[in-house]
């Protein structure tokens, strides 16, 4: 072809030399081999400068001596290098110190082999048949490993510079991986044509010609034969006798040039070709990696760093009238192709995982850390790597699920530390903002809402391992235990408040895998004194008051024996679940609830007339006498159950007995003025038919009046003439306290209620006894 090429030119030759534009003459006679020169290396022979020994005159360096003419036919032809150019290069490859002459010709060969080495990769980089590309790539991994030291030309320094930069960036961004990306970094300084080779698909070119087959048909180029790959190769052959460790090294440096290309794909989302060079670089990855010869940690972790396209995604989804339509349409095009990329990252572990045992750690590692939120990733690509974890790596075999569970555990781990580091922080943040709200906030919910920005960023941060060791709890009930043991450590009251926020999902989706019954006696067994808050809350939404379903025989059952078999036989364990036992037995366990503290005391209630809305003014009378049905109990009932709770057989003091009926009607939001109507109604009723009032009957009369100005009328005219007609007088006690409440109604005409009337339908003895202690005036 290049003779064919010079024979062209040689016709077209004009018929006069041109004139010369410069009056010096020229060192080179313009003859044939000159022609064939500048025909051959495109006219690259043209701008010889004089100053470089090896253009001028480097073939001196050799010289020839022609043989007789063998029985073959062909002449024998032997070379021999000049002994002055052997002595020099000897001299430079020993380390010796060179002579000013020696140094400028080690320092002008490595400039003739820097250029050499690009016109090597240029020329297969712009090869039309594939055998010669992939020849030439070949060619250069080799020279790349060889010419250590040799800087790049500028035809290659991008490609250099672009890994270098990849590599500080990555050293910059992976903290952890910090000594191994240093020695990765030195490595790219050392060998800057190694560098450019892995960097050199990763940065603007002008058009390349196609590689072609055989039969001249166009053909894609293979992951597994690109420059890249044919480094990564050499390196690998060399490791297995020295400097094993350049080849972590060079991988390091190409997934952090890939990385580094994505990167500039998403701050420039205008520049349609860095797109496409980030685009190609990360299709081709998962590929090039599974034919790679072996895989890093280092390497798993930076190309987890693909899933750090947070930035672009808030980029395209935050309105912003400055935006015009094209560069809204570019940013959401950069956000589809980052998550695009950021998929394929995800894959690569999953492969990793799949088929490299001695890495499967590592990957997991990486890919539980993107859905745990320790690596940066954006939302959707954190529940795509949960997704990941939890339903292709779990599930394929009982070693991938252990590396997961243990994977997960140290996130955890690392959670939990935070918590406790930061736990004074957070805890002066709560204190100074509760300073500035008038009003505490109350219930369960309101206890688990951050008290501060401070904790509510903390929570954020603890929530992702927290819901994907749940998940895991499912799957494994015995992670449960890891997850209590760390969350009622001193100080990780952070991590307890992210669990307990997050316990309902755990709770439905356990019982509905094991049975509510069979975990929860499971949990019990499992937690210790000090995890009583994690397993009481446990237990708690097992039986949630949002459920329409009343608890089972099953889960009842199962708290009672957890309270028999936890210290103290504490009440609390059988709280969620008294809103399934039935009434009679709820009435035997009400002295337990008196004994508790206020708070346990007031829960019990709650829990029992949760699903008893529509009852709540009603006290229910049983279907069937000789049977007891009746589940829960309304807070009607509870009131008259609590008045005549007989506290002298309970051991109860008769001062908590009365506490426990103040705290009650403390309670305007339960037991307002309609529930203390319905109660004392029913009681007075059941007086009329023969039963005695309960001993605190007339103080919570008394109580009332102070209370609910509502109810004034129904008193002075209903429930205290009923208690005369009941003979209220005849006990000593309820007449001190009857006389007492009439005094406190009798002189309220003013507000238009009067206990006058009850007072005269007294008989005339209990009359002049109510006069003589409360004389009319």
């Amino acid at each position: 072809d290049a003779c064919e090429l010079v024979m062209l030119n040689m016709e077209n030759l004009p018929p006069k030399r041109p004139p010369v534009a410069s009056s010096t003459p020229r060192k080179h006679p313009i003859d044939l081999e000159f022609v064939m020169d500048a025909v051959i290396t495109n006219g690259a022979s043209l701008s010889i400068d004089e100053n470089h020994w090896y253009d001028r005159d480097g073939g001196d360096a050799w010289t020839m001596e022609e043989g007789e003419i063998g029985e073959d036919g062909k002449r024998a032809l032997t070379f021999t290098m000049s002994s002055k150019v052997l002595e020099a290069a000897e001299k430079s490859t020993r380390g010796a110190q060179l002579g000013e002459s020696e140094k400028a010709f080690t320092e002008q060969s490595n400039i003739a082999a820097s250029k050499a080495f690009s016109r090597v990769l240029m020329a297969s980089s712009n090869a039309r048949s594939e055998a010669v590309a992939d020849f030439g790539k070949q060619l250069a991994a080799r020279l790349a490993w060889t010419l250590k030291g040799v800087k790049p030309s500028t035809e290659i320094e991008k490609a250099n510079e672009m890994a270098v930069e990849a590599t500080e960036n990555s050293l910059k961004r992976n903290t952890e991986c910090e000594e191994t990306l240093a020695g990765s970094l030195e490595f790219a300084l050392d060998y800057p044509l190694v560098s450019s080779c892995l960097a050199f698909d990763l940065v603007q070119k002008g058009p390349a010609s196609q590689p072609r087959d055989d039969a001249g048909n166009t053909v894609a180029a293979s992951s597994t034969s690109s420059l890249s790959m044919r480094i990564l190769n050499e390196a690998y052959v060399c490791s297995l006798n020295e400097n094993k460790e350049n080849y972590e090294k060079a991988l390091d440096v190409f997934v952090s040039s890939v990385v580094n290309a994505c990167d500039l794909s998403n701050k420039m989302p205008n520049d349609s070709e860095k797109k496409r060079i980030a685009n190609t670089a990360a299709s081709s990855l998962p590929q090039q990696l599974a034919a790679a010869p072996a895989v890093t940690g280092t390497a798993l972790s930076l190309v987890g760093s693909l899933c750090d396209i947070d930035e672009i995604s808030k980029k395209a989804t935050a309105k912003s009238s400055k935006h015009t339509i094209a560069e809204s349409a570019a940013l959401h095009a950069a956000k589809a192709a980052a998550e695009k990329r950021a998929t394929a990252a995800l894959l690569i572990l999953r492969d990793v995982a799949f088929q490299r045992d001695a890495m499967r750690g590592a990957a997991v590692d990486c890919a539980v850390a993107i859905a745990a939120g320790r690596m940066p990733g954006s939302p959707p690509i954190e529940d795509k790597a949960l997704k990941l974890v939890m339903n292709v790596i779990f599930p394929k075999n009982s070693d991938c699920a252990d590396k997961v569970v243990e994977s997960a555990t140290k996130e955890l781990e690392l959670a939990t530390r935070f918590c406790i580091d930061n736990y004074e922080k957070i805890t002066k943040a709560n204190e100074a903002n509760a300073k500035k709200k008038e009003k505490p906030r109350h219930g369960i919910k309101a206890a688990l809402l951050p008290l501060s920005d401070e904790e509510k960023m903390a929570l954020d941060r603890v929530r992702k391992p927290v819901v994907l060791t749940m998940a895991l709890c499912v799957r494994r009930p015995d992670i449960i235990k890891a997850i209590m043991e760390m969350s009622c450590r001193e100080g990780a009251d952070i991590l307890a408040k992210a669990v307990k926020t997050n316990m309902p999902k755990l709770t439905k989706a356990a019982s509905v895998k094991h049975g509510a019954a069979n975990i929860a006696l499971r949990v019990s067994d499992m937690a210790s004194e000090r995890e009583t808050p994690l397993l009481l809350s446990f237990l708690d939404n097992l039986a949630p008051a949002t459920d329409k379903s009343l608890p089972s025989q099953e889960l009842i059952d199962a708290c009672h024996e957890i309270q028999k078999n936890r210290p103290n036989a504490d009440s609390r364990y059988i709280i969620p679940i008294v809103s399934g036992m039935k009434r009679d037995q709820l009435v035997h366990k009400l002295p337990e609830f008196v004994r508790s503290s206020d708070g346990i005391f007031k829960s019990s209630l709650r829990r029992m007339a949760e699903r008893l809305g529509r009852y709540v003014l009603i006290f229910r009378d049983e279907p069937d006498p000789t049977e007891s049905t009746l589940r829960g109990m309304s807070s009607c009932e509870q009131m008259v159950y609590l008045h005549h709770l007989d506290f002298h057989n309970v051991g109860i003091p008769q001062k908590r007995y009365l506490d426990v009926i103040r705290l009650c009607l403390e309670d305007d939001e339960v037991f307002n003025d309609r529930v203390v109507q319905a109660a004392l109604d029913h009681m007075s009723g059941k007086f009329l038919e023969g039963e005695s009032l309960p001993l605190a009957y007339m103080r919570t009369i008394i109580l009332t009046c102070s209370k609910h100005e509502s109810l004034h009328s129904w008193i002075c005219h209903v429930l205290l003439p009923r208690l005369v007609e009941g003979s209220v007088y005849t006990d000593k006690r309820q007449w001190e306290g009857w006389m007492r409440c009439a005094k406190m109604l009798e002189n309220t005409r003013d507000h238009g209620v009067s206990s006058l009337e009850a007072i005269q339908k007294l008989p005339e003895e209990q009359l002049k006894m109510y006069r003589a202690k409360y004389p009319q005036k």
